[in-house]
């Protein structure tokens, strides 16, 4: 095994001493993980969780500022997004009529 540089050396050091620090250690009971309450969406910790604990739920998930949008933003925030887009359940994208292009691409 090659020797540690002294910039390694310092690294390991400084690592070691952020993970004692760590408020999300196993050791304490604290575990942090997907049902944390900073991991979730909820009433506790409404800033900092964006999750809803479960697998892949990308659409029920975010803050207060994701879902409802900054007061100083106009437009901002996924439901007022959602309203102005003009896609969506009612209006779906389809792919556009290309017949008529004739020509206007050679692919040899």
């Amino acid at each position: 095994m090659a020797e540690q540089s002294d910039l390694e050396k310092i690294g390991i050091n400084i690592r070691n001493s952020l993970i004692s620090r760590n408020t999300f250690n196993k050791s304490d009971g604290h575990k942090y993980g997907p049902t944390h309450t900073r991991a979730l969406s909820d009433n506790e910790t409404p800033v900092q969780g964006k999750g809803t604990g479960i697998f892949l739920d990308t659409y029920n998930g975010g803050g207060d500022l994701d879902i409802n949008g900054n007061p100083e933003v106009v437009g901002s925030g996924r439901i007022k997004n959602k309203s102005m887009n003009e896609y969506n359940e009612n209006a779906t994208y389809t792919k556009p009529d290309t017949s008529g292009n004739v020509g206007q691409i050679i692919v040899e």
